[in-house]
């Protein structure tokens, strides 16, 4: 239902809210539970019952960790890992190049270290191999060992991996990418998202699949080689992993992220890296998100994703600070190519001759490690299904990003039924794929018969669901600490939308690249607020003028400066009075 009347806010947003009938439930939890109305709602907005709330805000992994045999070929892979060890066989490990496969490979090798096993380590290079197995690299791989690993990748690579099977080797698959098909080759494809598993854990990133397979051999080998083997330890990297490749925050995920939070501090290298950009403050699934993902990817995409692997199993000092150097030189050639292209990617969209029911920007020599990062700029910009293609050649190397209302997955099968790609994969709002330029037509013509009416642009980003209102008064410690209860926050769990109606801004002042710091006032009550990329939103115009009375919509938080905890807004959107 509409809130506040507001049918076109500053950034072209109707806002709507709750229905009346889910105001009264959560009257009801309020006042069973002694919780603020706020917190209630999102309780019945993520359908949690009134009585699993103490379960919810406080979840055990030991509560929703399932038996790992329930997964297809856990046996049998893990059986096959502990007779490599027992054996003293090579292994190497073939690992997808973003943080999820970084961190994976990471596990496994941290892991095995307990055992003397130092495997080799292969990362593709993302310009010139591009994603999962390829065959070149395993039958370089199978030269020199007898078992390969496979981590967030190889579920569908069956030439790959039929190739080194064939010269002798056996191939473990841990991944969590859905696919119409597995690798037959393979000894073990252990995947919660394989087309003939039993849609449980689909949720899980490949490290949280890693993890269950660790947990799986920490009880197969020899009690005098496992007993000292805390894998807790571990969940710093789970959850590291489970927030930067977006997956959803429920269930098993919520408690790793929760638990990996709390001992983030007690790997040395994470420990550093924080202590190195300043991020310690106010720590939690947002800086991982916005400060600690990207930096690490950037290795990935501009360098060497080996360098992030280094990283995360670095226990020198001296070393660690090396490779976190190295890997802010990455970042900031990530964030110089990125702004070039996004600049380039918004000037055609401009000129666009008639509106599109999704967006696509073109063009010769763009960095492939950077589009995936552009398309999520342009679907936040533009909203619904946003496809960003580097031509090289008679190629196209692309990277597609949608809302929720849109299911990559079921593009992406239709788009290799009728033979349009050369190679894909994803998940339900990210993917990548290759493809023939000369195939743009059918492409084209895919997608829209995917991309309907409800989900164009202008429809799929012009709600904002607000969550619930207050006034200023009402913002205090104990309100968003009680929200915070309700976190982690990010995939299919949003923190929540907030209004605070009829405010005065009293004091605006730009800050860094296109922020606002502001402090609003009503009545008795102030409060400060920062509007994080104003211009990008279309909010730098009303909220540079003083003493104005605006409807403001945002997130509560407490933000930290010189050792002064207070409340403060994140505007995300405003509307007129």
């Amino acid at each position: 239902m509409s809130f506040l009347g507001i049918s076109k806010s500053f950034s072209n947003k109707e806002w709507v809210g709750p229905s009346e009938q889910l105001l009264q439930e959560a009257l009801a939890y309020s006042k069973s539970l002694s919780i603020p109305h706020i917190s209630a709602y999102q309780l019945i907005k993520n359908k949690i019952n009134e009585g699993d709330y103490l379960e919810y805000i406080r979840p055990k992994i030991k509560n929703l960790m399932p038996s790992p045999k329930i997964f297809l070929d856990m046996e049998k892979g893990s059986l096959r890992l502990l007779k490599a060890i027992e054996k003293k066989e090579k292994i190497a490990i073939f690992a997808d190049y973003d943080v999820d496969g970084t961190v994976s490979a990471a596990l496994i090798s941290l892991w095995l270290r307990n055992f003397n096993i130092k495997p080799t380590i292969y990362i593709p290079d993302r310009e010139t191999e591009g994603y999962g197995p390829n065959v070149d690299a395993m039958n370089e791989l199978a030269l020199n060992h007898s078992l390969i690993i496979c981590v967030d990748c190889g579920t569908d690579a069956e030439e790959a991996i039929g190739g080194a099977t064939e010269r002798g080797v056996d191939v473990i698959v841990i991944d969590h990418h859905r696919s119409d098909t597995f690798s037959r080759s393979a000894y073990a494809v252990i995947n919660p998202n394989r087309f003939d598993e039993k849609n449980i854990f689909q949720y899980l990133c490949a490290a949280g699949v890693v993890f269950i397979f660790l947990v799986e051999m920490n009880s197969i080998v020899p009690k005098n080689g496992s007993s000292n083997i805390n894998l807790l330890s571990y969940l710093n990297l789970v959850s590291l992993a489970t927030i930067a490749d977006v997956v959803p925050l429920i269930g098993l995920n919520r408690a790793f992220v929760k638990q990996g939070l709390k001992i983030f501090q007690n790997r040395l290298c994470l420990k550093m890296f924080g202590t190195h950009f300043n991020l310690l403050q106010n720590f939690n699934e947002e800086t991982i998100a916005f400060q600690v993902a990207p930096r690490l990817n950037a290795s990935g995409r501009i360098d060497s994703a080996f360098l992030t692997y280094q990283f995360l199993t670095a226990t020198d000092p001296h070393t660690i600070e090396k490779y976190i150097n190295k890997m802010e030189t990455a970042n900031n050639e990530r964030k110089a190519l990125e702004k070039i292209i996004l600049s380039n990617a918004v000037e055609q969209i401009s000129n666009y001759e008639s509106e599109k029911p999704y967006i696509l920007v073109k063009a010769k020599g763009w960095h492939k490690g950077v589009i995936g990062i552009i398309a999520s700029r342009l679907k936040d910009l533009y909203g619904g299904l946003c496809v960003v293609i580097t031509i090289d050649g008679d190629v196209g190397h692309g990277s597609i990003r949608s809302t929720e209302k849109i299911d990559l997955t079921a593009i992406l099968q239709e788009l290799k039924i009728n033979d349009v790609l050369i190679s894909g994969g994803g998940h339900k709002q990210a993917a990548g794929f290759s493809l023939l330029i000369d195939k743009l037509a059918k492409f084209d013509k895919v997608i829209r018969n995917h991309v309907s009416v409800t989900t164009s642009l202008k429809s799929s980003s012009a709600l904002l669901e607000i969550d619930g209102m207050i006034d200023i008064e009402g913002v205090n410690s104990d309100l968003i600490n009680n929200l915070n209860l309700l976190g982690p926050y990010g995939s299919q769990v949003p923190q929540p939308i907030i209004v605070i109606p009829n405010c005065q801004l009293v004091f605006v002042r730009e800050i860094g690249d296109g922020h606002l710091l502001c402090k609003l006032k009503k009545e008795k009550g102030t409060l400060d607020a920062i509007c994080f990329n104003a211009k990008k939103l279309g909010l730098d115009i009303p909220l540079s003028n003083p003493n104005q009375i605006l409807h403001l919509a945002g997130n509560l938080v407490k933000n930290e400066w010189q050792g002064v905890i207070k409340p403060q807004m994140r505007i995300i959107d405003v509307a007129k009075v």
